[in-house]
């Protein structure tokens, strides 16, 4: 009896390791590659051990095959990424937005690495995703993160068939949501680059002699600047907003 309790709990534990371990490799802030891999790890265990009493009961029999096991492991890992996934998708909205940006401001050359892409990108994006991300973590925002894991459970119960179909719904309209927030985010400076690059486009015609992009690059970066810290609070806030609205779908109402 002890040993049949005690593959089960360690059976249970596995699999609340695999759906938590999945996601929090693609958090931001948490699952980057400038996180240690033992701190990681570690912070998934320790999340796994204490969710474990609470969720342990909706978890079905050991199955009594190892191909059951294995599909019940896949189904788990597939939950963990698709929630993972949701969140990247979400904190995506600010690359879009730094890559419009930085197009109408004229610093497409300058690079920095981007802590949620995980990757050289322009040097405005990288700035609002660092901005983005110290704002969901100062905002305690990252708490709906784990609560959305720990509320999967009763949206996506252990053991059910896995609705891919409906994943990929999810997914497509939250990357429609997701582009339609980015450009909005940049709608100021886009509005900016078509006035100036059409009074460049004038100007060249009224004065063919100047050299119109040897003048009007220091002009486009100086209001382009002005103009983004203007708009930057709006931002951030918009974005804590969008974030919020994006994972309470998947916390249950209190």
């Amino acid at each position: 009896m002890l040993t049949e309790l005690l593959q089960l709990d360690i059976f249970r534990f596995f699999l609340v390791f695999t759906r938590i371990g999945a996601a929090l490799m693609l958090f931001p802030g948490l699952g980057g590659s400038l996180v240690s891999t033992r701190i990681r790890l570690l912070l998934a265990l320790s999340i796994a051990f204490v969710m474990l009493p609470v969720v342990g009961g909706t978890f079905p029999r050991v199955p009594g095959t190892v191909g059951g096991i294995v599909l019940a492991i896949f189904g788990e890992a597939v939950i963990g990424i698709f929630l993972g996934t949701v969140i990247m998708i979400i904190m995506s909205t600010l690359n879009m937005a730094g890559s419009m940006i930085g197009y109408q401001t004229g610093l497409t050359n300058a690079f920095s690495f981007d802590p949620i892409a995980q990757q050289q990108s322009q040097l405005l994006t990288g700035f609002l995703s660092n901005i983005g991300l110290v704002a969901v973590f100062a905002t305690d925002l990252h708490h709906l993160m784990f609560q959305a894991v720990f509320e999967s459970y009763t949206l996506f119960p252990p053991g059910q068939p896995l609705q891919f179909g409906d994943y990929a719904e999810t997914l497509g309209h939250l990357v429609t949501d997701t582009f339609k927030v980015g450009t909005q985010f940049a709608a100021p400076l886009v509005v900016f680059g078509l006035v100036f690059y059409t009074g460049l486009g004038l100007l060249s015609r009224l004065v063919p002699q100047l050299q119109v992009f040897f003048v009007g690059m220091p002009v486009q970066v100086m209001v382009g600047m002005w103009l983004f810290a203007v708009t930057l609070p709006l931002i951030v806030s918009l974005f804590l907003r969008f974030f919020e609205s994006g994972l309470m779908p998947y916390v249950q109402p209190r």
